[in-house]
């Protein structure tokens, strides 16, 4: 998804007097953002004028429409920045334009905080959740050599025509492309610069409207990379060299110092109005744009290299920004009026015991510079708070007195112009203890192979959550180590478990942190009957005579022991039971005569039953 571009606009002379009054030819597709020129001072296109910015600016609190996440993001509270050359073989930038590039957002990045540059304009603008921050950080910079890919545009405009024109979507390919070379990822406070050399131009689109050569120094976009990442960006064509792009002062002696005034302007929107939904005026300007190619004073320099900031200790010629407080462009920003909220801070963390609440410092207007905290304790359903005494930090550790309390944060700020009255975030959830079990988890069911054996949670002094471990221990009950893959309630006994004991293991989790606690051990688990030697058959087999028969040896072990005598053909096969005879004993009959006989022995416990047949007795002759 791409969203249109906020342009730093450079009409071409013939534009000059549309943009002169703040205004500029506009296609259907893509807004274009009108020039603003310094009053009573040197535009690109000549002495202008003065006329005054046309703020205010508002908050046009859309939530962000490249994001699936419930929080908009309307302003870049902080912000990362990363510098792209494109330049390959046979395209030439020299070291020092680099290196200052470079060094002015390593300055940025290192004077955060400071009030004293351009950059603490934006501190005065907010969005729902927290105040833009001055605090950027440079991530750093890559030179990609790929080649340009063919023209996607054609620049033509007035007679100038770049032997390389790219298209936007051409630009955002390459930043994909450096973003998967180097790992570097976007984000909604990551932006990223692309500088290409010199006679390499752009145009918005294949439609050739809106390019370098008639339109515009620099813009900044967005959109989604391959990572389903918001990637914002601005394209930097080499100002320097491109009509009506140089800023008019070149402190630093190098064509860097054109783009340095580019990138601050489109940085400086980027932070206020990241996707073209936040902070504009009535007309769609942003806080650049109502500033453009205004300098203000210089601070020192000579003719051709003054420079009206000093960022880090070194000197640049950048564009004012412009502030509501007063409707005007600044060189730098010192609220008129004390902090004012507009949400309150709102608390993170876990309500438990012994664990780290946070407090954001909520969003406030006229740019505080700092914050006070207090935490309060409050009844469980948020009434009746007070301070605790020594919590004055962003951060709270909760203790047990004030387990069965809720609590919240109080945050204030401050400016150069005054301290702002205390707010209040919500109350926290109500805070727990850690848990702890006052009486064991209780097992059911039957110790045996095959079975079911089910354990309680127990009870416990405060809510939970509930995990179970099953574990193996030795006949003793010790040694007791978890069976892979037991994790519920329930644990049906398997062959391996059988000679050993079981035990449940319940793991609770509140806010507050993790206990464990044990059942008792189980009984022995047995395991299925097993013959070891089979039945045996003893006595002579005759007519009138009694067999008997031993019940063999058996693993398991059995608790009981069933008989049944088979009688059997001739060979000892095709055996069938002898009615009611279930006994250990069996006195032979006249039907026996003739037959072979069998005894089948049925082992029984807890598990389950075994089953074994003694060999066949001799043949039973007739009686005499």
């Amino acid at each position: 998804m791409s969203r249109l571009p906020k342009v730093l606009l450079l009409a071409a002379l013939a534009l000059a007097a549309t943009a002169s009054s703040g205004t500029a030819a506009s296609p259907a597709r893509a807004p274009l953002l009108g020039v603003v020129p310094h009053a009573g001072g040197q535009h690109p296109f000549g002495t202008l004028a003065a006329a005054p910015p046309h703020g205010p600016l508002f908050l046009h609190e859309s939530p962000c429409a490249l994001t699936s996440s419930p929080e908009p993001c309307w302003t870049m509270r902080t912000n990362t920045t990363y510098a792209i050359y494109w330049v390959p073989s046979g395209f030439s930038v020299d070291a020092t334009y680099e290196n200052l590039i470079n060094r002015y957002l390593t300055d940025v990045a290192a004077a955060s905080g400071s009030q004293t540059n351009v950059y603490s304009v934006a501190t005065q603008y907010y969005d729902d959740a927290a105040a833009v921050h001055y605090q950027s950080t440079f991530g750093g910079s890559y030179v990609d050599t790929a080649p340009f890919p063919v023209n996607g545009c054609n620049d033509f405009h007035s007679g100038v025509q770049d032997p390389v024109c790219l298209t936007d979507q051409q630009l955002q390919d390459e930043i994909q492309h450096v973003l998967t070379l180097t790992g570097w990822h976007g984000g909604t406070e990551t932006m990223f610069f692309l500088m290409t050399p010199n006679s390499v131009g752009s145009c918005f689109d294949g439609s050739n409207q809106e390019c370098t050569t008639n339109a515009y120094c620099a813009y900044h976009n967005g959109f989604v990379d391959a990572n389903n990442e918001p990637v914002l960006y601005a394209n930097e064509p080499y100002d320097a060299t491109i009509s009506g792009c140089s800023s008019g002062s070149s402190p630093n002696g190098d064509d860097a110092d054109a783009t340095i005034n580019t990138i601050s302007h489109e940085h400086n929107e980027t932070i206020t109005d990241p996707w073209g939904d936040a902070w504009l005026n009535a007309t769609g300007d942003e806080n650049g744009d109502l500033c453009a190619w205004d300098f203000g004073t210089a601070l020192g320099g000579t003719a051709g290299a003054e420079y009206n900031q000093v960022i880090n200790g070194d000197h640049y010629w950048l564009q004012q920004e412009y502030s509501n407080d007063g409707n005007v462009c600044l060189q730098h920003y010192t609220p008129t009026a004390a902090p004012s909220t507009v949400a309150p801070p709102v608390l993170s963390g876990a309500a438990g015991q012994g664990q780290v609440l946070s407090t954001s410092e909520g969003s406030w207007m006229h740019a505080p510079s700092g914050y006070a905290y207090q935490w309060q304790q409050c009844a469980a359903d948020g009434s009746g708070c007070g301070n605790i005494g020594g919590a004055t930090a962003s951060t709270y550790e909760l203790t047990s007195a004030d387990v069965g309390h809720s609590v919240r944060a109080e945050v204030s700020a401050s400016n150069a112009a005054g301290t702002a009255g205390f707010v209040a975030s919500a109350p926290s959830a109500v805070v727990v203890g850690p848990p702890s079990a006052t009486a064991a988890p209780v097992l059911s069911g039957v110790a045996a192979v095959g079975k079911t054996l089910t354990t309680t949670a127990g009870t416990w002094n405060a809510s939970a959550s509930f995990a179970y471990q099953w574990l193996r221990c030795a006949a003793d009950g010790s040694g007791c180590t978890a069976i892979s893959g037991a994790t519920t309630a329930s644990h049906v006994a398997a062959a391996a478990d059988a000679g050993h004991k079981l035990e449940a293991r319940i793991t609770a989790t509140n806010a507050a942190g993790t206990t464990q606690a044990l059942s008792k051990v189980s009984g022995v688990v047995v395991a299925l009957p097993a013959v070891g030697k089979a039945p045996h058959v003893s006595g002579r087999a005759r007519v009138g005579r009694r067999l008997s028969a031993s019940r063999g040896t058996w693993s398991g072990p059995p608790t009981s022991y069933r008989y049944q005598w088979l009688r059997c053909n001739a060979r000892g096969g095709s055996c069938a039971r002898i009615p009611h005879a279930m006994r250990s004993r069996y006195r032979l009959t006249k039907r026996d005569a003739k037959h072979r006989l069998r005894v089948r022995v049925t082992a029984v416990n807890l598990a389950g039953t075994g089953i074994a047949t003694s060999r066949a007795t001799s043949r039973v002759p007739l009686a005499r």
